[in-house]
């Protein structure tokens, strides 16, 4: 019997038992009695007295391993014939210091060490995720390891934390020098969502409270922070492209040290002089390999037009003038952008961006030789998802290498990377940069109407991926949803985040509202600054001396007297506090957020399944009491290709001899084969490449709780959702009695059940 039918009839089967628990089996770490039962054995561990003073197993550095910390095996009861899950118990107010725990199943790794559809059991944040409370972490056991079986043997390990860009092992992998969190108790059970006993003790939401400090001194302390480092750029005898962007930002901030300062336009000529000599020496020095090639400067250039038309017909050393230096190394440049497009939304922002920027500058010293503007429009365009994305050019035209209809963004406004991404898809900051780069300073009037939409658009989806929790302090805080994105890396929790990204380094939390001043985006501004997380954000980010943190911070203090300006507005985030139940979801990521009352469910159904078809959904379920997080099996429809994709031995999903663990680790998921869906006709694939059609199903259905979820990803098709049998079933968000035994979920739709057994 094969996975997909096997899976099929448990589905089934977990409907008719939902009320059931599905609880096998129950260990209590650090409880003598409770590990003697299950042959407990441990190396580096210690017993703690944690949270609720019930007793834990803290994992522990080993001195003098490079790899692994502490670690436990046990044994474990499981059904012969269903699929099985194992579940981890933590303490929501523990960290864990970035280390992980990896769960291991007779011997062999379940999950990869970096972005796996099969997460690691735990990677962990510094900062506590769920205060005063508990978390659980579910993972599926592997079926071919549990067939036929009563009982099997489990392994938990702890590791130091890894730099995912690392280059080399040891920059990949960083040795273990504090304990990872600890461990409280472990269960196997057959339901997807696992549901504690009544008895367990689950601690008390904390009260929330309003941040008292820091306050409105903070703007004075930017200042002082940003001229202090103007004052270095000013003093340095070769800028960097992108300090002198900049700077040449700063010259029309009023309060900074260079304020309308003509040694800003000097510096200007002189480094577009340098980096025409560094050109001329190795002219792929300047653009090779880069987002960036030399947009930077180009967009500092457009700032001192005048200046620079002074200057122009001057010869320079090799006796020909800037002029025509300069418009060679923009024409070569703006080719280079054209034909090496980036497929990544964040990054075909990028690209695009200076793309456009040297084609403008280019524009103006050398008209012939500048592209229509109308074709970088398009291209910008093409990254912000408004029209089709076509790929780079060739001699024969776009490369179209997802068709002539892949679209950046979703219709509803989400990036596709390859489904919902978490912190990589918060790309408002650089959408900003893009509207603002198509109009002139200072004036608003002159930005393109339909980037303008666009970024709102994207602004209100992002929204629904806010929710409410506490900051480090224990006060009132909106924080980002990462857990169900793709690109996340341990992101639990997500960092402070209202509008746009705030602690991060290229985007402050203002840029989108003070822009547009859109009603929704001051909105959210203003409850930012309700909570006073504006001021702490940005103290924050005043501990980030890196250029995109200058920049940002720069930017703050002009946006924040401008927002302090505008009138009250009502509305909040969606998923805040008190505010309405809500249902988001977004066909085309496969994503969904959800607001009940005081619960929020976020799932990807379409989860890391970057080369088949996984029937594999992530969950965040959080409510006042607990906070659950799952990766689950689910039922999938979609046509099949014919061709099939076989997991190769691997405990990093995304492999390089930088990040080979341990050879004697081998993978539980090793030889798994799964269908391939069918791509598209004229889209160049073969088996084994990432592709965004290859792992896409048509119709997802989960059940999770009590909630039940049918999501139609087609244009043309109509899918049968079946509702099981129940005392109760109501459709969310209207809240309507359904008697029926089936509905029919029309294309590009989702619906929604609370199933009361």
């Amino acid at each position: 019997m094969d996975r997909f039918l096997i899976l099929c009839l448990m589905s089934v089967v977990s409907f008719s038992a939902y009320s059931q628990v599905g609880l096998l089996d129950e260990i209590i770490f650090g409880n003598i009695q409770s590990e003697k039962k299950h042959n407990f054995a441990t190396n580096a561990t210690e017993v703690i007295k944690g949270g609720l003073n019930e007793s834990a197993r803290l994992f522990l550095p080993v001195k003098g391993e490079r790899v692994e910390g502490g670690n436990i095996t046990f044994k474990m009861k499981v059904d012969s014939e269903k699929q099985n899950y194992f579940t981890a118990r933590f303490w929501g107010s523990d960290s864990g210091n970035s280390n992980i725990l990896i769960l291991f199943c007779e011997g062999k790794q379940i999950g990869y060490r970096h972005l796996g559809d099969y997460d690691m059991l735990d990677i962990a944040n510094d900062e506590a995720p769920f205060p005063g409370r508990f978390t659980y972490t579910t993972l599926p056991l592997p079926l071919q390891m549990t067939q036929g079986k009563k009982e099997i043997e489990l392994s938990i390990r702890s590791t130091g934390r890894i730099a995912r860009y690392g280059n080399t092992f040891d920059q990949y992998q960083k040795v273990m020098t504090e304990p990872a969190k600890a461990l409280y108790k472990g269960y196997t059970h057959t339901e997807k969502c696992f549901i504690p006993a009544r008895r367990e003790k689950q601690g008390v939401m904390p009260s929330p409270v309003v941040r008292i400090a820091p306050g409105i001194e903070v703007m004075e302390q930017v200042k002082v922070h940003v001229n202090r480092e103007l004052k270095k750029f000013m003093a340095k005898d070769r800028l960097d492209q992108e300090e002198l962007w900049v700077l040449s930002y700063a010259y029309n901030e009023p309060w900074t040290i260079v304020y309308h300062d003509r040694k800003v336009a000097e510096k200007t000529i002189e480094t577009t002089d340098r980096y025409y000599v560094r050109y001329s020496q190795d002219p792929k020095s300047v653009y090779n390999d880069s987002w960036l090639t030399v947009g930077p400067l180009c967009l500092a250039l457009n700032s001192f037009i005048p200046e620079v038309r002074e200057v122009l017909d001057e010869k320079m050393e090799n006796g020909r003038t800037r002029r025509d230096n300069w418009t060679q190394m923009c024409a070569e440049c703006l080719d280079y952008a054209k034909t090496h497009r980036r497929q990544y939304t964040n990054q075909s922002l990028i690209v695009d961006l200076n793309l456009y920027c040297v084609n403008r500058f280019l524009s103006v010293i050398a008209p012939e030789k500048a592209l229509p503007a109308y074709q970088t429009l398009k291209y910008l365009y093409e990254s912000m998802g408004i029209v089709p994305w076509l790929g780079s050019e060739t001699s024969e035209g776009p490369s179209e290498p997802l068709g002539d209809n892949y679209f950046q963004l979703s219709a509803k406004g989400l990036s596709k990377e390859l489904g919902f991404v978490g912190g990589y898809g918060e790309i408002l900051h650089w959408m900003l940069r893009v509207y603002e780069a198509t109009g002139v300073c200072g004036e608003t009037d002159s930005r393109d109407p339909l980037i303008r939409a666009q970024l709102l658009k994207v602004l209100k989806a992002r929204s629904y991926f806010r929710y409410p929790s506490v900051d480090e302090d224990g006060n009132k805080a909106m924080v980002a949803e990462a857990v169900i994105g793709w690109r996340d890396h341990g992101k639990y929790p997500g960092t402070i985040l209202y509008g746009e990204k705030g602690l991060d380094k290229e985007g402050d939390p203002l840029m989108t509202a003070a822009s547009t001043l859109d009603p929704i985006a001051v909105a959210y501004a203003q409850q930012m600054l309700d909570d006073n997380q504006f001021f702490h954000v940005v103290r924050e980010k005043m501990k980030d001396s890196s250029l995109n943190s200058t920049y940002t911070l720069l930017r703050l203090p002009g946006e924040y007297e401008l927002i302090a300006k505008q009138p009250r507005r009502e509305d909040k985030l969606p998923m805040s506090s008190g505010m309405p139940d809500a249902l988001f979801a977004d066909e085309e990521v496969g994503a969904i957020a959800l607001k009940n009352g005081e619960e929020i469910l976020y799932a990807s159904l379409y989860w890391r399944a970057n080369y088949a078809i996984n029937y594999l959904a992530r969950v965040h379920y959080i409510t006042p009491e607990i906070d659950r997080i799952a990766t689950i099996y689910e039922d999938i429809k979609f046509t099949p290709s014919g061709y099939t994709y076989k997991r190769p031995e691997r405990t990093n999903l995304f492999f390089s001899d930088a990040r080979h663990f341990y050879p004697e680790v081998k993978s539980a998921h090793t030889g798994e084969e799964l269908p391939i869906a069918k791509i598209p006709e004229g889209i160049r694939y073969e088996p084994g490449w990432e592709n965004v059609y290859a792992g896409r199903g048509e119709f997802y259905s989960l059940r999770y709780g009590k909630y039940l979820i049918g999501m139609n990803c087609t244009q043309n098709k109509d899918f049968v959702l079946n509702i099981p049998t129940a005392k109760k079933v109501v459709s969310f968000p209207a809240k309507e009695i359904v008697k029926e035994s089936s509905v029919i979920v029309k294309p590009m739709s989702t619906v929604v059940f609370i199933i009361v057994e």
